[in-house]
């Protein structure tokens, strides 16, 4: 794959006699792509908004190239004539902006620092989520955004792949993987009574797969997070 798809681990097994499995998994996050690109992920949200009715959508930036900070860090919405700066918390969280101006100028997102030292994830957010958990609505929209802008920049054999399931969103075998704060013992997926583990990845220790396709959780259900070096719950 090409370094900006480094994101996405796609591996299409058989599984017996039944349709393929894609595991999709976050190996790193992608570097910034166009502006026309990035807003597909808006359109996305837009679109699939009804998992999560009140959540908020941000990007976050994380350095990607060893001893890049944040700190100074600026991001711009460049192109031949527009120039819109864009706001960056101190955790590097940005609002992407709407801007016909930005589209037909076939703007860029541009940080001052060199290539391949940032790279973004989306990030949805519901008001009043307990700390240290995630909202399964919010999992799946914001699943939704990262493959709105990530699909067209896949090979063909892999975009057909993943296609060939209904996307890796929407379909139960597509096992899409997230990434929790810290090291994880385990994951639960919590909806009023039912309670059941979550696969975790024991290489890579903060990656869970949530069950996104499958409808008889509800959006409101929670991952719990056990984290790693602390008494077990």
């Amino acid at each position: 794959m090409k370094r900006q798809l480094a994101a996405v681990l796609i591996a299409v097994h058989a599984l017996g006699a039944a349709a393929p499995v894609v595991e999709v998994s976050g190996i790193r996050d992608p570097e910034l792509k166009s502006y026309r690109t990035m807003a597909r992920g808006l359109d996305a949200f837009d679109a699939e908004r009804a998992h999560a009715p009140q959540a908020s959508l941000r990007f976050l930036l994380r350095p990607a190239a060893p001893g890049e900070s944040l700190d100074g860090l600026t991001l711009t919405i460049s192109g031949e004539s527009v120039k819109l700066p864009v706001t960056l918390a101190a955790d590097g969280g940005f609002e992407l902006p709407r801007s016909t101006a930005a589209l037909e100028d076939k703007a860029e997102l541009v940080l001052n620092r060199k290539r391949h030292s940032f790279r973004w994830r989306p990030d949805v957010r519901s008001p009043g989520v307990p700390a240290n958990t995630r909202r399964l609505g919010d999992l799946r929209l914001q699943c939704a955004v990262q493959w709105a802008i990530d699909r067209e920049a896949l090979t063909p054999q892999a975009r057909a792949a993943l296609g060939a399931t209904g996307g890796p969103c929407h379909s139960p075998l597509a096992h899409t993987g997230f990434e929790a704060p810290q090291p994880l013992r385990a994951a639960w997926l919590r909806d009023g009574t039912r309670r059941e583990a979550l696969p975790v990845n024991r290489q890579r220790t903060r990656m869970f797969t949530p069950p996104l396709a499958d409808r008889s959780w509800s959006d409101d259900a929670l991952v719990e997070f056990d984290y790693a070096g602390q008494p077990a719950s």
